[in-house]
């Protein structure tokens, strides 16, 4: 039994030390909801401390309800013990068997079975997630790329960073939607009406703006807009100097918090306070280059990353994007020891320069696994969740570091919770539907196939040049029957993008699953002969191969991947 003194956002527990999450309030703040609100076909009125369905009220303990509130703040995101106790508890020595009571309290009132929940999930080792949607009313926001308007037109980069900088902090607001980077940013540059962009998004608000950069002066204005009636709620202009960036970043989420009655949920921005500008300038390409997903952009994102260094070694965000240069070059492109041990490296600098930023974790967590080294790998993902549940790529590589240890229930839970955090993902649904196959679970691998492709639908609507998604729902749409469009998506992704290891492994399956068997092991083979190699735990456990894997050929293949 472990047993925690809470208070001024840290916990203890068997003598180590670490940050916990807040609550929006906790209870000696007031924190007491004040109007009532629904979850499925209940009402909770917590100012009388009770729920009520029909005829029928269940009166709850004032610290049950207290746990219930911290649920419902989190919007459908896990909330970790140590910020339920931190928040309920604030200051006082308690067990885990008090939290685990008032969670059984809230099960029995709401007649949920920890088992098989409808209302209250237990995420092992971390925490508990409500799981009823939210309410449709809470605000939406999108946030789309600034424009340049430097005299050279070559600030795209710096633009799409602050954009980037601001969609993360709003990812803190409590009860606030908000759509993800890879839908909203396709936006940019586009003469769309807020009004369509609001449709498309499914949001109330949009966040545009532009940036004048020259030298070290800054010029940023921004623009919250009702996508209803094209009306401002709010507009700033700031003349500063570079250096201040981070200080306008911050002013920006502020205001846009407070336009829409939201409570921004701020995590410490120390990992950029004293950060040189030029080095920022330097990430910032880095991450613009990084976000296109391909072997060119990220070697051209580790220089930028590296020239960053350069200027200020001590600046931990960067070693974590070097990190992930090397953990992504190894797992898509180059499976080779140098990526590997440079993985470890850069990563394990992270963690000592920025150990509360999640990202320092989660390529930790890649390099470990890459290592083959499970059980440290998992301690940093969830470290990783820890410090940010609404981290997609903490969910999404532990996911993967699961498949790579065989544990495949496991990692289907886990690529759901990612596609819960990032609702327009459809990788992580799609990843789904493969697994579901290997289990042998036919209705669950139609249902997530028919979910991904829904999704991926959506994507090519905002961004008809999404070549992963014509790749990976290709098979998809095989899986279902759908053969004739399947062929053209996967037609369309190769052509696009021939030197894509991933896209090449994923056509070995599709044509494994149609059949074709020489055209599988060729590709295959151009996973390793033409553009780099991946895994070979992939080839190992992944059951859309079983057609090909006794043909001789597949057993060269998998000797010439490394173990």
């Amino acid at each position: 039994m472990n047993c925690f003194i809470v208070g001024g956002g840290r916990y203890y527990s068997q003598g180590n030390e670490t940050h916990a999450y807040h609550c929006r309030k906790s209870i000696d703040e007031g924190g007491v909801l004040e109007s009532d609100f629904c979850l499925k076909d209940w009402t909770v009125r917590p100012h009388r401390n009770c729920i009520e369905r029909g005829d029928r009220t269940v009166h709850i303990r004032p610290k049950a309800m207290a746990v219930l509130q911290c649920l419902v703040d989190a919007s459908n995101a896990v909330v970790s013990r140590h910020e339920l106790f931190d928040a309920v508890w604030p200051g006082a020595e308690v067990c885990d068997d008090a939290l685990t009571q008032q969670i059984s309290e809230l099960r029995k009132a709401f007649g949920d079975s920890p088992h098989d929940p409808v209302f209250i999930e237990t995420i092992p080792k971390i925490g508990f997630r409500l799981m009823p949607e939210i309410n449709e009313s809470a605000p939406s926001i999108a946030v789309l790329p600034f424009n340049d308007m430097s005299e050279q037109g070559d600030q795209t980069y710096f633009c799409e960073g602050i954009a980037e900088e601001i969609l993360n902090a709003l990812c803190k607001v409590a009860n606030l939607r908000v759509a993800a980077r890879v839908t909203s940013f396709r936006f940019a540059g586009k003469n769309v009406d807020v009004g369509e962009i609001g449709r498309k998004l499914q949001v109330q608000t949009v966040l545009e703006g532009s940036v004048r950069k020259s030298g070290d002066r800054l010029r940023i204005t921004a623009q919250l807009i009702k996508t209803s009636d094209g009306y401002h709620l709010w507009s700033r202009q700031y003349d500063r100097l570079l250096e201040d960036v981070f200080e306008i970043q911050e002013e920006i989420a502020d205001s846009i918090a407070n336009a829409l009655s939201v409570t921004l949920k701020r995590k410490t921005l120390d990992n950029q306070q004293h950060v040189d500008p030029k080095a920022y300038d330097l990430f910032l390409r880095g991450l613009s280059f990084f976000a296109k997903q391909n072997i060119q952009d990220t070697i051209y994102a580790r220089q930028m990353f590296q020239r960053a260094l350069e200027v200020d070694s001590q600046f931990g965000r960067a070693w974590a994007g070097l990190a992930y240069t090397y953990g992504f070059e190894y797992l898509y492109f180059n499976a080779t020891d140098v990526n590997r041990e440079e993985a470890l490296r850069t990563s394990s600098k992270a963690q000592e320069l920025a150990p509360d930023l999640a990202d320092s974790h989660v390529s930790a967590g890649i390099a470990r696994c890459m290592m083959q080294d499970y059980e440290k790998a998992e301690l940093e993902f969830e470290k990783a969740i820890e410090l940010d549940p609404t981290s997609f790529d903490a969910w999404y590589f532990f996911g993967r570091d699961k498949v790579h240890e065989g544990e495949l229930k496991r990692a289907v839970r886990l690529f759901e919770r990612a596609a819960q955090v990032r609702p327009e993902d459809y990788q992580s649904v799609l990843l789904q539907s493969q697994l579901w196959h290997s289990l042998g679970d036919s209705k669950r691998e139609m249902e997530t196939a028919r979910r991904g492709i829904e999704r991926a639908r959506v994507v090519l609507e905002l961004n008809p040049d999404d070549n992963r998604a014509y790749n990976m729902g290709a098979f998809a749409l095989l899986r279902i029957g759908e053969r004739e469009e399947a062929e053209k998506w996967m037609k369309t992704s190769l052509e696009n993008a021939p030197g894509d290891s991933i896209v090449q492994y994923n056509a070995a399956c599709f044509h494994a699953l149609a059949g074709n068997i020489e055209q599988s092991l060729d590709c295959l083979e151009n996973c390793y002969l033409r553009v780099g190699n991946l895994n070979r735990e992939w080839l190992l456990h992944d059951s859309d191969l079983d057609a090909v894997r006794e043909h001789p050929r597949f057993a060269d293949i998998l000797a010439a991947f490394p173990d």
